[in-house]
């Protein structure tokens, strides 16, 4: 009976996630670093668009800020570790590359002009608005406040309105979130499957009891077998024009004429003090663009004798993902046409392209036996979980769907584990078709025993569950969306 529960619990473990999206999903803007050892310069390779090493560690970083933000800075790598960040992050950037590949078959691109109206008017950033006014003071606090650049977070706002866009054409419910018809039947079952609890043995099996110690042959022979991870980033050796914005001088009747052009929306002509800056840095960008396809004109014919010979490396911090991929795309000897670069505007040609090289063994030891020592713990701890499974006696706890408070302020828990680990734990009790199973979670592994299940049923018409139900059936219809890309996109991931 338990097993057949089990079975069709399973479906919940959606309705969890969709309830604790707000506080477990991508967001925030930081700079950190993360590493791993990859294949050439990429995490991942999805259709036509690779995810870099740099991209990553900016993602991982900007989501680890932000949860450990909201658990008032208690969070470390131990328990990032133990909750899967590493993997959550990565699933979140191949579900945007699959949205982009998508959006380049069918020619959709999102426009400065879009972008800029998105963050001047949009609902979400009424905060960076004085008086309904886009405020450029905010507007830069903002961006020096989370320690990010202006390019970072509107290549940021850029994928959004492109994710928004594929999805509207696909499913326009899911843009506009409009209420989905429910059925009598869909509602009294889900407020069924929420009411369902069992009774759990859990016992626990901590990685750090696990001692490995390598030898200098083991270390070796493992660096033979991966060692085309461990490679030198691809570099250009590049000409580079950077034309900077603040240098473009205006006179006082062009900025009136701009800004009349395209900002007045009111009877008066006079610019506001509030957005005059706003208006300056706008007019000064459109004078910018114009002098960087000048530029590049000249550095194409090779006419242009001031030009910087620069090294660019594929996992450089200092240049946006844009800028990186038309680099690796481009042969030898072509000219870019002009990039935003932060505020300004690059103009690069390309002189050499040097493909990555493998490091040798010594130059990555220390990594090769901490990477060696987590395989081979990982391997260790599912024989322990293997060989403990029938026999071992745990601590009994309740295991349960959790309230939307317990969600909101991140206080549920099962055997006193944190939140995030809690709410790992019960995915993987809910997605089990066994009574008595385990999982591995971070660098621990988590055996539990379900000696008994209960139903205590909700209210079907408590308009909680018309929401969730609406969730549900909102990410339900996503998922199709996603399924279609995964089948037309190939997804390669190296970590």
């Amino acid at each position: 009976m338990i097993e057949w529960m089990q079975k069709h619990k399973k479906w919940l473990v959606v309705t969890i996630w969709i309830s604790a999206i707000a506080f477990i999903g991508a967001g925030g803007f930081a700079w950190g670093v993360y590493d791993y050892s990859l294949s050439g310069n990429s995490v991942a390779k999805v259709g036509q668009i690779s995810i870099s090493k740099a991209e990553f560690a900016q993602a991982y970083q900007n989501e680890f800020d932000r949860r450990n933000y909201q658990q008032g800075g208690t969070l470390d790598e131990a328990q990032a570790k133990e909750m899967g960040l590493d993997e959550q992050v990565l699933r979140g950037l191949i579900s945007n590359a699959l949205i982009r590949n998508y959006a380049l078959d069918l020619g959709l691109r999102v426009s400065d002009e879009e972008i800029a109206r998105e963050i001047s008017t949009g609902r979400e950033y009424e905060a960076l608005r004085t008086d309904g006014v886009f405020d450029l003071k905010k507007y830069d606090q903002f961006i020096a406040s989370n320690g990010i650049s202006k390019q970072y977070f509107e290549e940021q706002v850029q994928q959004q309105l492109l994710t928004q866009k594929i999805l509207s054409l696909i499913f326009p419910q899911i843009i506009t979130q409009a209420p989905l018809p429910i059925t009598p039947l869909e509602r009294e079952s889900l407020s069924l499957g929420f009411a369902l609890q069992d009774v759990v043995e859990l016992s626990v099996i901590k990685g750090a009891s696990i001692a490995i110690t390598p030898t200098q042959d083991q270390l070796k022979s493992y660096w033979e077998e991966h060692k085309d991870s461990y490679q030198t980033p691809a570099s250009y050796q590049v000409q580079m024009i950077v034309v900077p914005t603040k240098d473009q001088t205006y006179q006082d009747d062009e900025l009136q004429k701009f800004y009349e052009q395209n900002y007045i929306t009111q009877e008066s002509k006079e610019i506001p003090e509030s957005i005059k800056d706003q208006v300056v840095l706008a007019f000064q960008q459109q004078k910018a663009r114009v002098e960087a396809l000048k530029e590049y004109s000249k550095l194409q014919k090779s006419e242009q004798t001031h030009a910087k010979v620069q090294v660019i490396t594929q996992d450089s911090t200092e240049y946006s993902q844009e800028i990186l991929q038309a680099l690796e795309s481009s042969a030898k000897g072509t000219t870019l046409k002009p990039m935003p670069f932060g505020d300004d505007f690059i103009t690069l040609k390309i002189v050499e392209k040097n493909a990555p090289k493998s490091r040798g063994f010594d130059e990555v030891r220390i990594q090769i036996q901490e990477e060696y020592i987590k395989s081979e713990r990982l391997k260790q701890l599912h024989k322990l979980a293997t060989a403990r499974l029938e026999t071992f006696n745990g601590q009994k706890i309740i295991a349960r769907f959790p309230t939307q408070a317990e969600i909101s302020t991140q206080r549920y828990t099962l055997g006193g584990l944190d939140f995030y680990t809690s709410m790992g734990l019960l995915q993987h009790i809910f997605d089990s078709h066994k009574s008595t199973n385990y999982a591995i979670m971070g660098e621990n592994a988590f055996l539990f025993r379900i000696v008994s299940q209960s139903v205590s049923p909700m209210d079907s018409k408590d308009s909680y569950i018309d929401a969730l139900v609406n969730q549900v059936k909102m990410e339900l219809m996503t998922r199709v969306v996603f399924d279609f890309l995964e089948q037309r996109y190939k997804i390669k991931k190296f970590i």
